[in-house]
């Protein structure tokens, strides 16, 4: 147990807050983010506030924990600088291990970028295939008032780490243990106007594209393991839909049982 985690980690979000803006002000200047309110809203939602003691104690070598189940606080803050150099260096934040599977965050401009393309307006109903710790979700419910944002995850502890950071942060995002895929028919919603597949594909499967709503935007990794796309669908009518095709990216699958 790391005792005071969250006091430790917040003595960091200022010094970290000049980092932050420079990532953005980068970001503009280079074009690649011009939506203001992604801009604030990545401002206002910090990755301080979902650091967890998993992510914390898998960095810190066995031997150096306490007995007691007590971690040395000089060791969890040569963790956190550790882990807040990578970010805002542009790097994902790993938030669960396990021998066959990892997931992480996702680097800082690349949340950014992902925000922008959903092309959030007030009200939306954004669906969320993957969870992402919850940081990015809480992102994209941010950007606009009175979104409402469904996650489905399939791996009970990242399911479980997500739940507690957002029931902690009270974000009032909704997320759902189930299949990514199969799971979407019993959410309380058929309909939504967003949709996001946080992990690669070889394809979307269509299920998934009679779920967004007609003028909808659909954004997903499509590809193989070594090599993707990021795509952003609009759906055009009940059975048609456009196709853009943005950046190269590396996102690990996304966890279902579809084939």
């Amino acid at each position: 147990m790391i005792e005071n985690l969250q006091k430790i980690v917040t003595e960091y979000k200022e010094p970290n807050t000049e980092l932050l803006y420079k990532m953005l002000e980068s970001m503009t200047i280079t074009e690649l983010l011009n939506d203001v309110r992604v801009v604030q809203a990545m401002r206002n939602i910090r990755i301080e506030d979902f650091i967890t003691e998993e992510m914390i104690e898998s960095f810190i070598p066995p031997e150096k924990k306490l007995r007691g189940g007590n971690i040395d606080t000089n060791d969890v803050k040569t963790v956190l600088n550790e882990l807040f150099e990578r970010y805002y260096k542009n790097q994902p934040l790993p938030f669960y291990f396990d021998p066959k599977l990892s997931r992480s965050t996702g680097a800082p401009h690349m949340i950014a970028i992902i925000a922008q393309l959903l092309d959030i307006e007030e009200n939306d109903k954004i669906l969320i295939l993957g969870s992402k710790s919850g940081y990015l979700e809480s992102v994209i419910q941010d950007i606009e008032k009175g979104t409402q944002v469904y996650v489905i995850e399939k791996v009970p502890e990242i399911y479980s780490i997500t739940k507690s950071n957002l029931d902690r942060i009270n974000a009032g995002i909704k997320i759902y243990l189930g299949d990514p895929i199969y799971s979407i028919n019993e959410l309380p919603i058929s309909q939504f106007d967003k949709i996001l597949v946080t992990g690669f594909m070889k394809e979307v499967p269509k299920q998934v594209f009679d779920y967004l709503k007609i003028g909808g935007i659909l954004c997903a990794p499509v590809g193989s393991f070594y090599e993707q796309d990021f795509l952003r669908y609009f759906k055009a009518s009940k059975n048609s839909t456009d196709e853009e095709t943005h950046l190269r990216v590396m996102f690990s699958r996304l966890i279902t049982s579809y084939q």
